[in-house]
């Protein structure tokens, strides 16, 4: 049994899987890491392994805990991986992107994805039928794009993200919105059809903190997947464990 960590900024998500099956996930806040680790092999006394990927603060401590009581595997660049990397820099490429395609491959293998991931920045990872990736796009999340109106201006407010139908802004803050939030979503179909031009097959994956706002505002077919992240990870431990 296959523990999975994703190191953020402010909590730690886990995903507990039985082979490729998910049966349990969550998140840990900082101040619980120990006592929720120690609550989880408790409960699932079966982990064995486990692999973490980081994107926020080091946690020196909490990786050395997990390390005492389960065989762990950094998530990195060396890793055996079931997509053939083609990134022409792959010492600077997020670990991320490269769970997210892992992820792709698993669910879509032998056809062309593209894996969007709607998070701080909102990241755009392809991979061909022959499984082999090559890269992308990366832009501002949605967050961050009404967070740059308000600090590189005098007078915008910082509004919080808000979904809109409208086709026009009628005020300032309505006007934000069309910009940010339905600028976003023109922005991802319009990186989907750019995909679709070279594969009519495409199969076009949604996941990230942003999900649930997006997904049914995109015109295109997707499928949303909340925890691709982790059951990325979760391939790349499967074929990394032995």
């Amino acid at each position: 049994m296959n523990l999975v960590l994703d190191l953020g900024n402010t909590r730690v998500k886990f995903g507990v899987f039985r082979h490729d099956h998910l049966i349990a996930h969550g998140f840990w806040l900082e101040k619980n890491l120990l006592e929720g680790f120690e609550h989880l092999i408790i409960t699932y006394p079966e982990l064995n392994a486990a692999i973490w990927c980081q994107s926020g603060a080091d946690r020196p401590l909490f990786l050395d805990y997990v390390s005492s009581s389960l065989k762990v595997i950094h998530m990195n660049h060396n890793l055996k991986l079931p997509v053939d990397n083609h990134y022409k820099t792959p010492k600077t490429l997020g670990h991320d992107r490269l769970a997210l395609v892992s992820a792709a491959q698993f669910h879509a293998p032998g056809v062309a994805s593209l894996v969007i991931d709607c998070g701080s920045c909102v990241t755009y990872d392809f991979i061909d039928p022959n499984a082999r990736y090559y890269g992308g796009a990366i832009s501002p999340g949605l967050a961050m794009r009404y967070k740059a109106m308000h600090d590189y201006t005098e007078r915008l407010p910082h509004l919080k993200a808000q979904a809109t139908e409208a086709w026009y802004g009628d005020n300032t803050d309505n006007s934000m919105h069309q910009g940010a939030f339905r600028g976003l979503i023109h922005e991802i179909q319009g990186f989907i059809n750019q995909y679709k031009q070279y594969n009519p097959n495409l199969t076009t994956f949604l996941t990230g903190g942003d999900l649930e706002i997006l997904r049914d505002h995109i015109k295109n077919d997707i499928f949303a997947h909340p925890n691709f992240l982790l059951e990325g990870l979760n391939q790349i431990l499967l074929i990394n464990k032995d």
